[in-house]
This record gives C-alpha cells, sequence and structure tokens, in this order.
C-alpha cells in the first residue's frame, strides 16, 4: 500500500550518520535544520538553522554528550520539539530516517517492528549506525507519536547485488549461504548528484564516478548512468579509510586478531569505530580532534598522507572498472570544506598530472570553488541536500516490490536464497526455492538440491526430518505457521529469502 504524504503538511527528514545527526523540518515552502555533529568526541556542536524566516535568528553551542547516543537522540529531538513550538508550527505527519543496514528491500519502508528486529540483526555490519539510528528512531516516536515513520534505505543500487555471483571469488554455496550480496551505500548521495547533473547541466546519463568524501567515504563509477561499483560494497568499512574506520584491509589481519585472542564479537567495534585516520593519528577518537584538524596540522601529515594514499588508490579501483574516466563529482563534508582534497585524490589515483591538479586547484580558487577541467578532465564539487532527496524518496513510496512479512516465521536454517518457489518434488533444482507442505514429496537427493526451503504447515515438528536435511546440507529454510499465511501467493514468484530475519522479498 501507498503512503501519500501532501506537500502542505509538516514533514521531517532524519540523517543519521557516523558521526551526526542531522534533522529537517519542512512546513510551508520554509525550512528549519537541527543537527548535531561530532557525537563521540568530548564536546559536541549543535545548531539550528532557520530558512525563510526573518524573524528568527540561526545558533549554534557546544554541548556535552560524548559518546552517549540515547541521549544524543534525545537532546536533538527535544530542541526539534521546542522550535516547532517556538515557531508554531503543527507536528510532522511524516518522518523519512534513512538507514543503510536494513537488509535488501525497498528503497522505502514502515518503521515496523520487524524492521526494528532486522536492522538489530544487521547491527554487526554498521558499527554503531543502526544503534544511533534506533535511538534517533526511539526518541522520534516518544517526540511524534501520531507520524509515520519511514526507513529510506542507503544502497546503491535497488537490484539485489552490485556483483553477478561469478564476480564474488566463493562458490555459489557459501554465496547463497552467508549472504554474500553487494548492496553498496551512499545510494542517497549519488542519486542527488545525478539529479543535481539532469536538472542543472542536461546530463541525463553520467559516466564517471561520484566521490563521496565526508565522515564516511565511497568512490562509485557510472557508466551511462547505470551504477556499475561502489567502494562500500557489504558493510560499513569496506572501501577507503574513513575517519573511525579502518576501510577494506588484508583479510589476514582479521584473522591475526583472532589468532592473538581478539573476541570475534569485537571485530566489528574494531574495524568500524576504533581505526581509520583517527588510529593512523595515535588520537582516541574521544578527544576534542576532529578531521579537520588532522587534515591541517602538521603534527597530523603522516596520518594525512596515509589517509589520502588509501583512499587514492580507492577511487584509482573505481576509475579502473571503467577502463578511464574524465568526469568526477566530489561531494560531502570533507571534499567541499577542502577545495585541495579532490584534486589531490585525482593525482594519488593517476587520473590527473602534477601540472593539471594545480590548474585545477587554481580555478576551484578563482570560480568560487565549483567546477574546474584540465587536460580533457573535469571537477565539479557540488553541495548536495540529502534531507530533501530523503523526503522525495518518500514521497515516490510505492510498491516497487512486495515483501511478503512473515509474522509468525522461524529461522530453521540461517542463509539467504534467490529463486522461483515451486512446490513439492518440481522445486528440487538449481534456482527453485522448494515450498513444502505437510504432505509435499521431498526427495531427500543431495546430488541436486533447491537454493532454499519453506516449510509450511500447523507445527515446525511436522518438518523435523526434512529441516535436519536442509541442516545438513547447509541450504536456507523457514518455517512458516499455516494460520498466518497464504503461502500459495508466493508460487512462481521469483523471491529473495533472508531467513535469519524472516523476510521474503519478490523481485
Amino acid at each position: 500500500m501507498a503512503i501519500m504524504v501532501c506537500r502542505d503538511n509538516c514533514k521531517m527528514a532524519v540523517n543519521v550518520g557516523s558521526s551526526s545527526v542531522k534533522t529537517s523540518i519542512f512546513y510551508g515552502g520554509n525550512r528549519i535544520d537541527v543537527n548535531m555533529n561530532f557525537i563521540g568526541l568530548e564536546r559536541q556542536l549543535l545548531k539550528v538553522k532557520y530558512y525563510g524566516l526573518a524573524n528568527h535568528t540561526d545558533r549554534a553551542y557546544h554541548v556535552t554528550i560524548g559518546d552517549d547516543l540515547e541521549k544524543a537522540a534525545s537532546v536533538i529531538l527535544n530542541l526539534g520539539v521546542s522550535v516547532l513550538r517556538e515557531i508554531e508550527w503543527p507536528a510532522p505527519k511524516a518522518v523519512g530516517h534513512r538507514v543503510k543496514f536494513a537488509g535488501f528491500g525497498k528503497g522505502v519502508e514502515r518503521f515496523t517492528e520487524k524492521n526494528v528486529l532486522r536492522m538489530q540483526f544487521h547491527d554487526y555490519l554498521s558499527s554503531r549506525h543502526n544503534e544511533l539510528c534506533l535511538a534517533v528512531l526511539r526518541e522520534t516516536q516518544l517526540a511524534f507519536p501520531s507520524a509515520e515513520q519511514l526507513m529510506v534505505r542507503d544502497q546503491i543500487t535497488e537490484d539485489l547485488s552490485l556483483h553477478d555471483v561469478d564476480r564474488i571469488p566463493f562458490d555459489n554455496s557459501t554465496i547463497r549461504r552467508y549472504g554474500l550480496y553487494a548492496h553498496g551505500f551512499h545510494g542517497l548521495a549519488v542519486k542527488a548528484c545525478l539529479e543535481m547533473m539532469a536538472k542543472r547541466f542536461q546530463i541525463d546519463a553520467f559516466d564517471g564516478v561520484v566521490c563521496q568524501v565526508g565522515s564516511g567515504v565511497s568512490f562509485t563509477a557510472i557508466s551511462n548512468g547505470k551504477i556499475v561499483f561502489n567502494t562500500m560494497q557489504f558493510a560499513a568499512c569496506d572501501g577507503p579509510i574513513m575517519h573511525n574506520r579502518s576501510g577494506t584491509q588484508p583479510t589476514g589481519i582479521a584473522l591475526r586478531f583472532l589468532k592473538y585472542g581478539l573476541k570475534p564479537t569485537a571485530l566489528p567495534s574494531m574495524y568500524s569505530l576504533t581505526s581509520g585516520i583517527y588510529g593512523l593519528a595515535g588520537v582516541p577518537a574521544d578527544s576534542t580532534t576532529t578531521v579537520e584538524d588532522l587534515l591541517s596540522r602538521p603534527e597530523y601529515v603522516h596520518a594525512k598522507n596515509a589517509y589520502l594514499m588509501a583512499n587514492g588508490v580507492e577511487l584509482f579501483r573505481s576509475i579502473s572498472v571503467l577502463g578511464s574516466a574524465s568526469h568526477f563529482i566530489f561531494s560531502g563534508g570533507l571534499a567541499t570544506k577542502h577545495r585541495w582534497l579532490g584534486p589531490e585524490l585525482l593525482l594519488i589515483a593517476k587520473a590527473i598530472t602534477p601540472n593539471m591538479k594545480n590548474t585545477i586547484v587554481a580555478q576551484l580558487e578563482n570560480n568560487g570553488g565549483k567546477f574546474a577541467t584540465a587536460g580533457g578532465k573535469t571537477v565539479r564539487i557540488v553541495d548536495i541536500d540529502e534531507q530533501a532527496c530523503i523526503l522525495n524518496e518518500c514521497e515516490r513510496f510505492f510498491t516497487e516490490m512486495e515483501v511478503f512479512e512473515i509474522e509468525s516465521g522461524a529461522c530453521e536454517v540461517p542463509g539467504t536464497s534467490v529463486g522461483v518457489v515451486i512446490e513439492g518434488r518440481s522445486g528440487w533444482s538449481d534456482g527453485s526455492i522448494c515450498m513444502c507442505m505437510a504432505d509435499s514429496d521431498f526427495l531427500f537427493d543431495s546430488s541436486s538440491c533447491p537454493e532454499g526451503f519453506i516449510f509450511f504447515g500447523k507445527s515446525r515438528g511436522d518438518f523435523f526430518l526434512r529441516a535436519a536435511f536442509a541442516r545438513n546440507n547447509k541450504i536456507p529454510a523457514v518455517f512458516i505457521e499455516s494460520a498466518s499465511h497464504e503461502p500459495l501467493s508466493l508460487i512462481n514468484k521469483v523471491v529473495y529469502m533472508d531467513t535469519p530475519t524472516q523476510k521474503i522479498v519478490m523481485i
């Protein structure tokens, strides 16, 4: 079912980053931003900015919250409520929340109890992003209990995966068992950049690389308007080194951590919270030192150079996917504040020469810092508005992919599957997900197994032997209680099934 959010209603966009929470409230053609930066440092900067309201003055002040995510969420939402009362705006009718790690699904979904559980399940991939996002959701629900809460996925592609299976160097059963599908991230930022190219410059099929350089960093290769590569592929720490994330590192580092006694549950924090440029600089992530300090102060020059080199290598990888690239878009807080950053990364990536870099930097300094060209290469530095992009996605909230919600389901064997749902013996083949009723034929043939199993009946006990077969053969399987659904509606549908989160998406 679609949601219709009237443009005249008050609406709110919530953008949770790795170290910030940005909120925007829109009403009657006007807008107010209430933002908090540097969550995790000793002090936080809290800002209120008014657009189109001449009688109100922007405010900024410091608060001391540290890494208390619940307190950060409470402070920013309470301030938002106070601002609404002050200017006598109504409460928002809809709130769109940008989320990254919620599993595969529609671009926009309601924030149901199941979706909250799915974000908790995927928190392992996200550093503290999902934890902070859910803390903000709880405070938003308290502040605006009647508002429609929508989760807006920040995945780079609406397809199941950026990669064909034959590009992932594992056998198919491993890919299926562990859900090795690369969704990519910073999708809203890339979408905003491409929309800007189309509207302002009449470039409908962009060819080149979009470089998002803020607290999170990613490089996205685009061919004829189609996204073909994104460095942040499977998790928050994939791709370049970021402010407190390690970026992609050799597998041997993780093996070494485990060999020397690091608990497996501590790996996400090691890779996604206590590393990155702060690790390179030897500075605790909870100090008063910002990334801007690390990029500008002479005592951190070695950390800065290592950070730039690592990011330049990732940019080189993105260019290599295209063969070559002539057009580059830089967005994100660091790239827009530090105009030298983009040209420096392009030089390291061997995309430009030192002379071309000097020409580009001079042009950026002389023309307002938005556009430069040299040697057939063009560089654009753009300030994108992800908040408006979040609400635009909410306005386009239609059922692009149907989700089959399982309220009383149970995971029999964890994993993911993609295939056509076929009942009984006919579903016993590659590319099929076998639907098993209590009386369905079950072959118990390990030589030619389906991609997954859906067991449908009154009792899990009725499928004990079949579930044991699935477990022994590592085939993802889920049980659905017959009283809760009509699973025959899945027959002959192509679906993506994620058994740990009990989610089935028709694709």
